[in-house]
């Protein structure tokens, strides 16, 4: 017992030090994080490929090929798109900015000709103050987000040379890995791992498939009844998306927002494409590319969503839901063995 005990002691020792050690060193780790998330995403086009009877580096090659056409694609058509609409709406802004506060003091105007008692007009200027400071705060969001991924750009270079060699060596990596795993729980510990795989795949794979095709079809759909900055709306709407629950409606405020300060008509569409494309995410993509494998009730959600967003911001909202759904497995894994023990 005695020698058991000062086992599980060194063990934890060296578990916290490896924490702290990476903690440390965490801004180091950053092409590595996103080479096993591209590494992730794209494993299973090489198998894939691979089952057809391409080797393995010419499976890899092959995607990176087809990676790169799209990346061209995206750099020449979209990004040219995106910087014309952020200038315009950069020289625009002020613009804006004059007509919500017009249509401020035209709402207090009105509520001076209905009878309000004070407490309730300093109310109405309350809200009226925090919509306008919200809607500008998620502007600056949006455009810190920017100047944050172009932050990360010689992580982005390096990330994928990364990847590479993980998805070569991919078996070689897995055998040492269950080599390492004690035989008593290596069962128990690949099945924790293929559940927590089922939830992790279905948010990095199914949620940004379907988080691209929302921000693709509302920005189609703006450009088609002719609001300005299309592109920008299905870049906004699409990276909102990613937020569960929430998502939708913090791209819908600001966007319906945008359209009423042009016309009626145009607000009453772009709410309509709203409600459209949600209603083909919530009846026909989710179920298709999603499931249900999180396993956690709609309430739970809301608190985990409403965590995560306290604990780490955007961030917190967007990885709350799967991570919630990791934990639960790893707790329904710990619970078992303690009654079975």
């Amino acid at each position: 017992m005695q020698r058991r005990f000062l086992r599980i002691t060194a063990l934890l020792l060296i578990g916290l030090g490896g924490v702290a050690f990476f903690y440390y060193i965490r801004s180091l780790l950053i092409p590595f994080v996103i080479a096993a998330l591209i590494a992730y995403v794209i494993y299973p086009l090489v198998r894939s490929l691979e089952m057809r009877g391409i080797k393995r580096r010419t499976a890899i090659f092959t995607v990176y090929a087809a990676g790169v056409v799209l990346v061209a694609i995206f750099f020449t058509v979209f990004i040219p798109a995106l910087l014309q609409e952020t200038r315009s709406f950069s020289r625009i802004l002020p613009e804006y900015t004059r007509a919500w506060e017009e249509a401020q003091a035209h709402l207090y105007r009105l509520s001076e000709r209905v009878y309000l008692p004070p407490e309730g007009r300093q109310v109405l200027r309350e809200m009226t103050g925090q919509i306008r400071s919200g809607v500008l705060e998620s502007l600056r969001g949006f455009a810190r987000a920017v100047l944050g991924i172009i932050s990360f750009l010689p992580s982005l270079i390096l990330a994928p040379f990364l990847a590479y060699y993980l998805i070569r060596d991919f078996d070689h990596i897995k055998k040492r890995f269950l080599a390492a795993l004690p035989p008593g729980c290596r069962s128990d510990l690949l099945s924790l791992i293929r559940e927590g795989d089922l939830i992790f795949s279905q948010f990095l794979r199914g949620h940004l498939l379907i988080s691209a095709i929302v921000g693709l079809l509302t920005g189609v759909g703006a450009a088609l009844i002719g609001m300005p900055f299309a592109v920008l709306i299905g870049l906004f709407t699409a990276v909102a998306d990613l937020v569960p629950v929430f998502g939708p409606v913090l791209a819908a405020v600001p966007v319906v927002g945008l359209a009423l300060s042009i016309s009626q008509w145009k607000a009453v569409l772009m709410l309509g494409i709203f409600l459209a494309v949600q209603q083909l995410e919530g009846s026909v993509l989710a179920p298709r590319l999603l499931g249900d494998r999180v396993g956690l009730h709609p309430l739970m959600v809301v608190f985990v969503l409403l965590v995560g967003g306290y604990l780490a911001g955007p961030l917190g909202l967007i990885f709350a839901v799967p991570a919630a759904g990791l934990l639960r497995v790893v707790l329904s894994y710990l619970w078992e063995k303690m009654v079975r023990t």
